[in-house]
């Protein structure tokens, strides 16, 4: 038997085969698997067991993770608590006492950055005393402890002579453990030791400058630490903060991250308008080659779109999914609302998404029209609403790929937007308490061309509102937009809307009914103004997003009054806006049950209606380009009489059945209709009484009346109450509307009785004629809401529970951008 050579005994031999261990994976083993592991040991010998430890270097990363995951949330707490808080302290005490050339200092970062994840994702009370007691061993001991823990990491970010790669990864174990406490009292640490210098000079630094982002995202995270318990130290160093060479610094980062977060947008539909080329690339795939050689030349065109499975699968433009959206024509959609039936939805044939935050709707809608009529075109809500052709030829793809491709979309958008959109949180502090920071973002380029900061956040936030309604995540994100545009607002007087400041602004399309394409240069301000319009129309659904919708109303009223002060008369397509909101007040009636439950702040959101309707009507020959835009609006409000009375009743119907009238109703049934209307909803009387007494204690008359000014309206949050809305100025703004509806209707009819005209309504021409003859003898007041408003105040505002949320949405978000190992 012929046997092998023999083994020297110099030569160690894996006999049983089996796979050896390293040095780093034996002693994490023995952490999670001894509890007495240090039971017998000496003070000394601890020491070394952790100074032989971090001399390892951590390879692979996910070592220490892996050996963690084997013990649960109670083994961790109680077994091997003390292996755990020996850990964290003698990685401590080495970033302490460390010489700058030892190595341990890099292994000990690289150790505790995956270490303090895994700890703090655990059920355990990050607000209270177990998280202390588990890493620094007792209260007694937590103080010197964290303190030594903060301070070390400040050091080792200022000192510029370590390796940039361990001041990078420093910055990022602050990330993780600032991120993973949010406002538990942990946190209190980084403000006893101010950081912000600290912070500053990293960004400035050549070395490291090109992590700014996650400096900022740090610096933005303390700064909204307990902000609203306590003055924040950093809050107040933002306020006087002055270096430009930094600031210019996040100004690019913002810029370049909005418009990379908008491509990820447009990535999933291209809503761009077909350029030549694609246009030519069409023609030519359309050739048939075989019929030009077999049968003579042949030109076919492109094959129908998909047919949408909203045509004739869905009742009244209600998706399956519970988003109440324009699936039918603009007309159709509008129409409805407007002629006082508030059918802004079906009612009981909508459903709600099922998603990942249990509520949200659908992206990606169809419908058969695309642009919006002219503000000169025919009025759409008094033309008759013509059947949509359908094309004969055979669809393109079969109804479920089309279905399957738009599930598609759907999961994408519920992704979005990406977590790197967490610098808006940093941005806005900088934005509202800066006054240096908010000049430079309207400053100049270095070439004299307008920053391009307020181009890119505003063409973002129209793609971010377009779909606030598909996560919650997304819903926070599209308030913060509304909010940071009115800052921009305030802050951009005279260089939003001066003239030679305009530039082209990319707005969503990608939902229907869509704005028409833009592509030349307009002022930013009228871009605001399509993407409130954007966030109007494509977010209206069972769970509506009150408050959102408060705010986005305020942000179109602080442009208006913005546009009156500073005299300009902007040109835009105004009906856009006004149907928008007319649409919201349809809704609103029709689901005004469900809409209570969901949100107390549902008055709220009704007077914002009427305070935007009215200012507009007073105020808007200051800031309107044409008188056609001032007639177009009254005939709007006209035409919505069932609605907005409806939405009178709503808020304070004591008042609307109380009132009484010596006249017949104008809209009674015992004459024909002065305009073509649909039947009124169940709650609506339609009974509305004169405007001299459509209030028990008329408003004063006799022309415009200026009611002293209060600097302010309403506040956001709150619910209203009848008292209410009589001292904030709301009834006089229910009065200026009621008073537009009751005189033009006077006029229409006198005009049609004179014409012998008692088989139909006016044709469109003739009630706009009759509104513009006639819009000067109006007598409206003045109202004390709509008084310059407050310049936006955060605490003031009612948003303090939005940014606690929306803090700890933060952290979630900067916690997923970090590398999971």
């Amino acid at each position: 038997m012929t046997t092998g050579p023999p083994v020297s005994p110099l030569k160690q031999v894996n006999t049983a085969q089996t796979k050896l261990k390293s040095k780093l994976q034996a002693s994490w083993s023995d952490l999670v698997s001894n509890d007495k592991l240090f039971a017998s040991n000496t003070n000394q010998q601890t020491k070394q067991f952790y100074l032989d430890l971090y001399c390892l270097r951590v390879t692979p990363l996910s070592t220490v993770n892996e050996h963690l995951n084997n013990l649960n949330d109670e083994q961790l707490a109680t077994q091997f608590k003390n292996n755990i808080t020996q850990t964290f302290t003698n990685a401590v005490r080495i970033l302490k006492e460390a010489d700058k050339t030892d190595s341990r200092r890099n292994n000990v970062v690289d150790t505790l950055i995956p270490f303090l994840r895994n700890i703090l994702a655990r059920k355990l009370n990050t607000q209270g005393l177990d998280v202390m007691t588990l890493l620094a061993g007792s209260l007694e001991r937590s103080d010197s402890v964290f303190t030594d823990f903060v301070s070390s990491i400040d050091l080792i970010l200022q000192e510029t002579s370590y390796p940039t790669e361990l001041r990078h990864r420093t910055l990022q174990l602050a990330l993780v453990f600032v991120t993973s406490i949010n406002q538990g009292s942990i946190n209190a640490f980084f403000l006893r030791r101010d950081l912000f210098s600290t912070l500053v000079k990293f960004m400035s630094d050549p070395a490291t400058s090109p992590f700014s982002f996650e400096s900022a995202l740090l610096l933005g995270l303390l700064a909204n630490f307990r902000k609203y318990e306590a003055r924040n130290p950093y809050l107040v160093r933002i306020e006087d903060f002055v270096d430009e060479v930094v600031m210019r610094r996040l100004i690019e980062i913002v810029t370049t991250l909005c418009t990379q977060c908008r491509d990820l947008y447009t990535a999933i539909v291209d809503d761009s308008p077909p350029s030549f080329v694609a246009s030519i690339t069409s023609l030519v795939f359309s050739l048939r080659l075989s019929d030009l050689f077999l049968g003579g030349f042949s030109l076919s065109l492109p094959p129908p779109p998909p047919i949408s499975k909203d045509c004739g699968e869905e009742k009244g433009g209600v998706e399956k999914d519970g988003q109440v959206e324009g699936e039918r024509t603009q007309e159709a959609a509008e129409g409805s609302a407007l002629n006082g039936k508030g059918e802004g939805a079906s009612g009981d044939e909508a459903k709600v998404t099922t998603e990942r935050e249990g509520e949200g709707a659908a992206s990606g809608d169809k419908a058969t029209k695309s642009e919006e009529p002219t503000m000169n075109s025919t009025p759409a809500a008094v033309s008759p609403t013509k059947p949509i052709p359908t094309s004969k030829s055979p669809p393109a793809a079969t109804p479920s790929v089309a279905k399957q491709k738009q599930k598609q979309e759907e999961s994408a958008f519920k992704r979005l937007p990406n977590e790197v959109l967490v610098i808006l949180f940093p941005f806005y502090d900088l934005l509202n308490s800066n006054k240096a920071f908010c000049g430079l973002v309207f400053g100049e380029g270095r070439d004299g061309s307008p920053s391009p900061l307020p181009a890119a956040l505003i063409s973002l936030s129209s793609y971010v509102l377009c779909h606030a309604s598909v996560t919650t995540r997304a819903r926070a994100y599209s308030r913060l937009c509304i909010i940071i545009m009115t800052i921009l607002v305030e802050e951009g007087e005279g260089k939003l809307s001066k003239q030679g400041q305009g530039c082209v602004i990319r707005l969503c399309r990608q939902r229907q009914p869509m704005l028409p394409h833009n592509n030349t240069k307009r002022l930013p301000i009228a871009a605001m103004l399509d993407t409130a319009v954007i966030f109007l129309r494509h977010n209206l659904h069972k769970k509506l997003d009150v408050e959102t919708f408060i705010v986005c109303l305020k942000l179109v009223q602080r442009i208006m009054q913005q546009l009156k002060n500073e005299r300009v008369r902007l040109d835009y397509e105004w009906v856009t806006l006004w149907r928008s909101i007319l649409t919201l007040s349809g809704f609103i009636v029709s689901k005004v049950d469900e809409l209570r439950r969901v949100s107390p702040y549902l008055d709220n959101l009704i007077s914002q209606i009427f305070i935007v309707l009215s200012y507009a009507a007073y105020w808007g020959e200051s800031f309107f380009a044409t008188s056609t835009a001032s007639v177009l609006l009254n005939y709007e409000i006209l035409h919505a009489d069932g609605v907005l009375t409806a939405l009178a009743e709503i808020i304070n119907p004591a008042t609307s059945r109380s009132s009484t009238s010596t006249s017949p109703p104008l809209s009674a049934a015992t004459s024909p209709p002065l305009l073509p209307t649909k039947p009124s909803p169940t709650h609506n009387v339609r009974d509305t009484p004169a405007r001299s007494t459509f209030f028990n204690a008329a408003a004063p008359g006799g022309g415009r009346t200026n009611l002293p000014y209060t600097n302010g309206s309403s506040s956001t949050n709150g619910s209203s109450s009848p008292s209410s809305i009589n001292t904030n100025g709301t009834r006089e703004c229910i009065h200026n509307v009621r008073t537009i509806i009751t005189f033009l209707s006077a006029q229409l009819e006198a005009v049609r009785e004179s014409a012998h005209e008692d088989d139909g309504p006016l044709e469109s021409e003739q009630v706009m004629r009759v509104i513009e003859n006639n819009l000067s003898k109006l007598e409206l007041v003045d109202s004390v809401a709509m008084a310059d408003m407050r310049r936006y105040s955060e605490s003031g505002g009612g948003h303090e529970g939005f940014f606690r949320a929306f803090c700890g949405l933060a952290c979630q978000d900067v916690l997923s951008l970090m590398p999971v190992v």
